[in-house]
């Protein structure tokens, strides 16, 4: 097994896998692996909130050797070795075996967030949970998916209890030690991967990178060194701020998403957008066609076909909010990366949401995308 960095009092060589079965969350939804993290010191794990990575900082050094010498704790820790293993390809997957020329295709997955696990706090509620776990179920089928978010460096709002009983808004970042996130570098190693343009500045984006069983997903970042002080906090905070930023925080998922992804070297084949957060991802696309020279309306009809999305929304709620969207767009003085009017870009972002997510139904006996 792949050994990975660990922090924490050294491992025992005969169990030196502990480290790279807590950097990938296909942990969470293994009951071996889980039992395996919880019998190496049950209060410690309940007192860590089944955090492996913190676990594995945190435990006593004598209880690890006493572990790499108990012969029912090697044989639950073979088996979570094992499977551990067989997650790190998708040889003899259902997606593999049903459709073998299309492994190395690709499908992007974009959402505002993601519920994954508790150590990982970037999602609030339903529709992250629904994004964790369909980027598990893919991982189980072997289906290449590779996901895009936002690195909410201070998770999604918390609160505490002041000592006179008021309660107050926690402005805590999280603590990415603990958690199985990895930065990405380029080529260079420079952290910025991307650029976007946003109020009249380029705003550098790099991005992490979390392993869900076989499915990567990286998390946009705007707090870097580079950027001006108002947009390093774009990513901060899930669902924070009015209209305004969220916008900011939309543009950079989708814009700055696709942008990462081309420079990572994925291509991908399909590109999904759980619910309308992601939908200015459908706008660049169609950008990098236009500015080759396509014209606008044949772009977007070849980009709208390998386009897919999940829809909670009724339709008429989705063209409110595109309304509002682009009102706020243009109150912001933006424009489509400079290259349309205002009037223009509001036109744009409209159409991108209503062919995007509003799109005829499929024909009767037919999948929706």
């Amino acid at each position: 097994m792949t050994q990975t960095q660990h922090s924490g009092p050294p491992l025992p060589e005969r169990i030196g896998g502990l480290a790279a079965v807590a950097a990938n969350l296909s942990w969470s939804w293994n009951r071996n692996a889980r039992a395996l993290f919880r019998s190496l010191d049950p209060a410690l794990w309940r007192r860590t909130q089944h955090n492996p990575i913190e676990l594995l900082r945190r435990v006593d050094p004598a209880r690890l050797a006493t572990c790499a010498a108990d012969p029912a704790f090697l044989r639950l820790y073979d088996a979570v070795a094992a499977a551990a293993a067989q997650d790190a390809t998708s040889a003899g997957t259902w997606f593999a075996t049903s459709y073998p020329e299309s492994v190395k295709r690709p499908i992007a997955y974009f959402c505002a967030e993601f519920g994954l696990h508790a150590s990982v706090p970037i999602y609030s509620g339903g529709l992250g949970v629904l994004a964790g776990d369909q980027c598990k179920a893919a991982s189980d089928l072997g289906v290449p998916l590779v996901g895009v978010g936002l690195f909410y460096t201070k998770g999604y709002s918390d609160q505490r209890l002041r000592l006179d009983g008021w309660q107050e808004d926690a402005e805590e970042r999280f603590a990415v030690a603990a958690t199985p996130l990895e930065p990405v570098r380029g080529p260079k190693g420079d952290p910025c991967l991307a650029t976007v343009r946003l109020s009249g500045r380029h705003v550098s984006v790099g991005a992490w990178r979390v392993m869900v069983g076989r499915v990567p997903i990286f998390l946009l970042d705007t707090d870097l060194a580079q950027n001006d002080p108002a947009d390093r906090g774009l990513s901060h905070r899930l669902y924070a701020g009015g209209p305004d930023l969220r916008l900011r925080q939309e543009w950079v998922l989708g814009v700055g998403g696709v942008r990462v992804l081309r420079a990572l070297g994925y291509d991908p084949a399909v590109w999904h957008a759980n619910e309308g957060h992601a939908a200015f991802m459908l706008v660049e696309r169609v950008r990098e066609l236009v500015t080759r020279g396509t014209p606008f309306a044949e772009a977007g009809c070849v980009r709208r076909a390998p386009s897919r999305r999940t829809r909670r929304c009724p339709p008429g709620m989705i063209r409110s909010r595109s309304s509002r969207w682009s009102s706020a767009w243009v109150r912001c003085g933006r424009s489509w990366e400079s290259a349309a009017t205002p009037s223009s870009a509001s036109a744009i972002i409209r159409w991108s949401i209503t062919s995007a997510f509003i799109c005829p139904s499929p024909p009767s006996g037919s999948r929706r995308g």
